[in-house]
């Protein structure tokens, strides 16, 4: 009787013992607050996660990982299921990134909010995702990265320009180069010169243009000359055309009367001569004059 009753106290002992350990490790986890399930889906490397690590939201410790697995209908994707406080503002703008723990190795999924603060509904039917973001050690490993391949290429591609060839192309160019560069000193130098003559060059085209002013002067006085003399002309014209051609053309026709006359009296006096002495025959008498007669 007493061996079982030292057992049964022996037995009743370890359980409460144990009991009271795992509700003080629940206790001491946080077990104890409701935590509210979500997703982080990622197309990344999760290197250094698994399952128990630390979710923290902006630097306050916010839950636990609890399990992670490959997406079953898109293999590219990872899926990270969080457990995560229910005070914790988990919003449509919150995302997920992986932050290093010292130089363990292991890693810790950290929470950020963008602008959207809109909250996010979730429940355990159909947990929200939370998209994750290449932290920061990504992006440098993969700016390292594309630097390197970027490297690279211009190693190749200077590996290429530097040929023989090319060399030879690239000491003729700078050949030309040095050549051209003379020439325009010798250009510059000329220019120089030239420009020093410019002052002289703006004297004498002042003066050009002031003698130009004085002949422009000249020529519209010339011109205001010949416009009076073409209307002194106009008004000798009209009258010579109004007063001397018409007496001009009366003395004419008079002339050419008296050079008729003196035509009629020398054909007269060539067949009469007699008549210079003796005057001019009277005429007979014609038609219905006194004296008139008939022939027979």
């Amino acid at each position: 009787m007493n061996n079982r009753s030292y057992a049964l106290r022996t037995g009743l002992f370890v359980v409460v013992f144990t009991a009271a350990i795992l509700m003080a490790v629940i206790w001491i986890g946080g077990s104890h607050e409701r935590k509210l399930p979500y997703i982080v889906v990622t197309q990344g490397n999760v290197f250094g996660l698994r399952a128990q690590s630390t979710v923290f939201y902006r630097g306050i410790t916010a839950g636990i990982v609890k399990r992670i697995a490959v997406d079953p209908h898109n293999p590219r994707k990872i899926l990270i299921a969080i457990a995560v406080d229910q005070d914790i503002p988990i919003t449509h703008g919150t995302y997920a990134q992986l932050k290093l723990q010292g130089v363990t190795g292991m890693s810790a999924l950290e929470l950020n909010t963008n602008a959207d603060m809109r909250p996010l509904p979730t429940s355990a039917a159909h947990p929200a995702r939370i998209p994750m973001h290449p932290s920061l050690f990504s992006r440098l490993k993969h700016a390292g990265t594309d630097a390197a391949r970027q490297l690279n290429i211009l190693s190749r591609d200077l590996e290429q320009t530097l040929g023989p060839a090319n060399q030879r192309h690239l000491a003729a160019v700078l050949a030309r180069a040095a050549q051209a560069s003379r020439q325009w000193s010798a250009l510059t130098t000329r220019l120089n010169r030239a420009a020093g003559r410019l002052p002289a060059m703006e004297d004498e085209a002042n003066r050009t243009l002031t003698q130009m002013a004085g002949l422009t002067r000249q020529v519209r006085a010339l011109s205001q000359h010949l416009k009076i003399l073409s209307q002194t002309a106009q008004g000798a014209s009209d009258v010579v055309l109004t007063r001397t051609l018409p007496k001009v053309n009366r003395a004419l026709d008079r002339l050419a009367s008296a050079a008729a006359d003196v035509q009629r009296l020398s054909r007269s006096l060539r067949h009469h001569p007699r008549e210079l002495l003796l005057g001019a025959r009277p005429r007979a008498p014609g038609p219905g004059e006194k004296g008139y007669k008939e022939g027979p």
